[in-house]
């Protein structure tokens, strides 16, 4: 019997990934799409290859709903970031796009990004392109965070010259109490990131979503709040391969969950030691690279983040994180990081992993 009952979608986490070219993720879009996996999300970051062209090489070959996982709104300006999902949504064939969005990661953005006024300039990035998706005038001096950032002209204003032809939704992708309730006051959903683990575990996830629902109600919205969350998983049928992969990915992890302010406790409830935290905080603030931090990563700490090993080994744990999502209310699951090959991935995830977890589409 199924244990989780709604959508499954796939994140293609491209910094983590960056031997893939552009055609290759086409191709394993394409794979994701003839395996039934319902939605593709793919991530944003400076200095890698771009995320609407990628987006857009996918929606031009493959019939799968698409979105971003996260859109890094200081790394895009929202009247240029809005005219390009517009016309995205031209070859999407009126399928939702799915906008993630939020301030960014403290090991990418924050090391290139004054990230000034984080929740001001998330809430008037959404506020200002879901106004010009509205076909509205938006005048720079109702956005003062984004005027002042992007060097606006206070007294100009400016619209989009065509329509969108697909629906464009907004799901908060920050992990705090505070923009989760901004996201139950503007936005259509959240998508809890690669930190769906251990907020679990830490008991943190209901404070977060409860703070969303807070949000939905005090803005009387009619519309439920649609909820996606991303379990980071590394499959492979070489075990080691697996273990190794999320090691890069928990180094910086483990800092944005100190940087949360997760308490001594709360680590320990993921069988993690708080000095053991403290001395990956000191490597890296000694000069240690991230290549070199994740050699002290051990393996209770990828599991503290990750789902990882063969077929066999990733069942029953991602049974777990499946019965967690349905019973807090998730409408999806997004399979994240997926591993060294994501061909292989996706191919033992939809082969060997989710017929057991998860009411796949086709047997709806």
């Amino acid at each position: 019997m199924a244990i989780f009952t709604g959508d499954v979608g796939l994140q293609f986490t491209t910094h983590i990934a960056n031997h893939y070219t552009v055609p290759q993720w086409v191709e394993l879009a394409q794979l994701a799409h003839n395996n039934s996996f319902d939605q593709v999300w793919v991530n944003d970051n400076l200095g890698y290859r771009n995320v609407f062209v990628i987006l857009t090489a996918i929606a031009s070959r493959v019939p799968i709903k698409l979105g971003t996982a996260i859109l890094v709104p200081y790394f895009r300006n929202p009247v240029d970031a809005a005219d390009a999902f517009a016309a995205l949504s031209e070859l999407v064939d009126g399928r939702e796009i799915s906008v993630g969005i939020a301030r960014g990661d403290y090991a990418q953005a924050g090391n290139q990004i004054n990230l000034v006024k984080p929740i001001s300039f998330v809430k008037e990035t959404v506020q200002c392109m879901k106004h010009l998706f509205e076909g509205e005038t938006v005048g720079y001096q109702d956005y003062p965070v984004l005027a002042s950032f992007y060097q606006l002209k206070k007294d100009s204003s400016i619209h989009l010259r065509f329509s969108p032809k697909a629906p464009i939704r907004f799901y908060s992708g920050g992990n705090g109490p505070k923009i989760m309730r901004i996201a139950g006051q503007l936005m259509d959903g959240v998508l809890i990131g690669g930190f769906f683990i251990p907020l679990v575990r830490s008991g943190k996830l209901r404070e977060l979503l409860a703070a969303a629902e807070l949000g939905r109600t005090e803005f009387n919205r009619q519309t439920s709040l649609r909820k996606v969350c991303e379990i980071n998983v590394s499959v492979s049928d070489d075990y080691e391969r697996a273990r190794i992969f999320p090691k890069r990915y928990i180094a910086h992890m483990l800092l944005v969950l100190d940087a949360l302010g997760f308490s001594d406790a709360e680590f320990r409830a993921l069988n993690i030691e708080p000095k053991a935290v403290k001395a990956i905080k000191a490597a890296f603030t000694a000069g240690g690279t991230i290549e070199d931090v994740a050699t002290i990563i051990t393996d209770a700490m990828v599991d503290a983040g990750f789902i990882a090993g063969r077929p066999g080994d990733c069942i029953e744990k991602l049974e777990e994180m499946c019965s967690y999502a349905q019973d807090y209310g998730f409408d999806q699951i997004c399979l994240a990081k997926l591993g060294p090959d994501y061909g292989q991935a996706i191919t033992l995830l939809a082969e060997e992993i989710l017929p057991s977890i998860v009411q796949r589409r086709g047997s709806r």
